[in-house]
């Protein structure tokens, strides 16, 4: 809504620059009543002049009010009588389309932004707006639809983080990076980007920036998500820093959420490992089957008891338990035999 009511604020100080209406309409009286979201005084305001109803602009700003004020019918009547005097003024189309959107109305809100595309192809809400109502099935359309509203206003945080993660999701890490770049150089301090920015610099192994990223962050939530603490915990993990990585595994967990627990527990674990800590090891790696029957946690297991501990009895019961937890044991016939070697060699 915030955006809706600063691209009102542009389109009525563009009016105002270029029009002189016949009604005397003081566009700074207005400009107030909406800077202090005053919407029924400026509808009263704007009612109160002449009643020349072939006034276009203050069909507009009568149908702007209403809809602030939650009088989308009244509204509605405004801006359709606007539409019939001047059909295709994107102001007009726009608060049709814009009033659809709030109704739910999708199809008609999709067919009004591409009515106001059509009247004026630059026009950024419009194509921000479209990809918005475009199915995520429809993956080549909204992807289009975000380029295009990027291109009009490249350091728009939420155009640049969504389309940054549609790039990224297609592994095109240096294109969704050069796009949050770009925002985050006019606005260093959005929160938006600069979450998205952080797994982006992740997968281009600047594993140091996006720690600068998530420190950020990090001042600024007083409950870091779940999400933010296992990026940092990742990345300390990549750079060799253990003791940081351990600490922020361990807030990721207590956040928890509880899909992804074991396999946290079993990186916390790994962990451990690295600093040569077994004991803290297996207890992460036991703590992590509490929450699901994870092969790999077995595994882990198996492998530091036989190799760290040289404690045969565990080190065969671990690899038992893993090829129990096996789900498909006919794709992996060659690995399971490699298990039962290494089990009957631990037996002798």
């Amino acid at each position: 809504m915030k955006k809706l009511f600063l691209f009102i604020i542009s389109c009525i100080i563009y009016h105002f620059a270029q029009a002189q209406t016949t009604d005397s309409l003081n566009y700074e009286r207005l400009l107030r009543y909406y800077q202090s979201k005053q919407y029924v005084a400026a509808a009263e305001y704007l009612k109160g002049l002449s009643k020349d109803a072939a006034d276009v602009k203050k069909l507009q700003q009568l149908g702007y009010a209403n809809f602030m004020s939650g009088k989308y019918e009244d509204a509605e009547k405004d801006y359709l009588r606007a539409n019939e005097l001047l059909p295709g003024d994107p102001v007009t189309l726009t608060g049709l389309a814009d009033l659809s959107g709030v109704l739910n109305q999708t199809e008609m809100a999709n067919k009004r932004y591409l009515e106001v595309v059509k009247a004026d192809s630059n026009n950024f809400n419009a194509y921000r707006q479209l990809a918005k109502l475009a199915p995520h099935a429809q993956h080549d359309l909204r992807k289009n639809y975000l380029i295009k509203a990027n291109y009009l206003n490249p350091i728009d945080a939420e155009v640049a983080a969504e389309l940054a993660d549609t790039y990224f999701k297609e592994t095109q890490f240096i294109k969704a990076n050069e796009l949050l770049s770009t925002a985050l150089a006019a606005d260093s301090t959005n929160l938006v980007t600069i979450g998205a920015k952080i797994p982006v610099s992740m997968a281009l192994k600047k594993y140091n920036e996006a720690l600068q990223y998530g420190k950020k962050l990090l001042k600024i939530y007083k409950s870091p998500p779940e999400s933010l603490l296992f990026q940092m915990a990742m990345c300390y993990r990549e750079i060799k820093d253990h003791k940081n990585a351990v600490e922020f595994f361990k807030q990721a967990i207590n956040e928890g959420i509880s899909p992804k627990t074991a396999s946290y527990y079993g990186l916390l674990g790994e962990s451990y490992e690295s600093m040569k800590q077994n004991k803290e090891a297996i207890e992460s790696y036991k703590r992590g089957l509490l929450f699901e029957n994870n092969g790999s946690l077995y595994y882990n297991l198996a492998l530091l008891y036989e190799d760290k501990l040289n404690d045969k009895k565990n080190a065969i019961g671990y690899y038992t338990q893993y090829l129990s937890s096996i789900k498909n044991p006919e794709k992996q016939k060659r690995h399971i035999a490699f298990i039962k070697n290494k089990i009957e060699e631990l037996k002798r």
